[in-house]
């Protein structure tokens, strides 16, 4: 039993000490373990950390990235309400301007008709004024025909455009003879004729074919050189078709000379006879 007891005891000796440093090394081992599962723990918490961070700084980039874009997209919505203001100014400046353009226009376009109008109105006036001249002028003739007993319907009066308008010839009143003659020259023909023709179209005008001469014969004999001379036109006239109340042959001798000097030159213009038509003075 003692031999029991004491074999008991050296086992206790020998293991209490193993048991011991066993126990010691498990503890150590639970310490190291933990320790690492710490150590990793730790790594895994530092890595989802950073991961963490690395979203938030991912998520405020995306946020920096959105409101820089939404103020990029604030900017251009401002920038194109900018341009479509001065847009809207610009087509209201230019309606405006196209507005005061028009009314520019019309009141010049008005300005022309009232001066159209004062033009028209200042016409007719003087084409009324005309009217009546004319009229004063053709009842004054009636008056000397009727005076001078002439027949009264031969009052119709002509102006220097008509007679020009008719015929170029008819410009031409006066025909000139030779010295003491009393025959047409071959050249006045023409002339002669054309007044004649505008005659026969104006059967209410009257001519006075006046007949004149220089000064180097007597007072009588030059009233009837002067009187032969107009006949002989009348006659002319006559030949081609004017009726004879339309020519009326007068005589003023020497007159009414148109030039003054005693030479041939001034001696061969007196020698003439005027085509005097009744003038309407404008």
């Amino acid at each position: 039993m003692k031999r029991y007891l004491t074999l008991a005891l050296v086992i206790l000796v020998v293991l209490l000490p193993a048991c011991a440093n066993f126990g010691a090394s498990g503890e150590a081992g639970k310490r190291t373990e933990a320790a690492r599962q710490e150590a990793i723990r730790q790594e895994e918490a530092r890595k989802q950390e950073e991961i963490r961070k690395q979203e938030e700084a991912r998520k405020q980039e995306e946020v920096r990235k959105q409101e820089e874009a939404r103020k990029q997209e604030e900017a251009r919505k401002q920038e194109e309400g900018r341009k479509q203001e001065e847009a809207r100014k610009q087509e209201e400046a230019r309606k405006q301007e196209e507005a005061r353009k028009q009314d520019e226009a019309r009141k010049q376009e008005e300005a022309r008709k009232q001066e159209q109008a004062r033009k028209q109105e200042e016409i007719r006036k003087q084409e009324e004024a005309r009217r009546q001249d004319e009229l004063a002028q053709i009842e004054q003739l009636r008056r000397q025909r009727l005076e001078d007993h002439d027949d009264p319907s031969l009052v119709g009066m002509v102006t220097e455009e008509e007679l020009k308008k008719a015929d170029a010839l008819l410009v031409e009143r006066k025909i000139y003879f030779d010295y003491d003659k009393y025959e047409i020259k071959p050249k006045y023909v023409p002339i002669i004729a054309a007044h004649a023709r505008f005659l026969m179209a104006h059967p209410t005008v009257k001519i006075f074919v006046e007949g004149n001469c220089d000064d180097r014969g007597s007072p009588g004999y030059n009233v009837s050189l002067g009187q032969r001379r107009s006949e002989s036109v009348v006659r002319a006239l006559m030949a081609l078709g004017v009726p004879a109340k339309q020519a009326e042959a007068v005589s003023y001798g020497a007159e009414k000379p148109v030039a003054y000097g005693s030479n041939e030159e001034s001696w061969a213009l007196n020698r003439r006879v005027d085509i005097a038509y009744p003038i309407l003075k404008r």
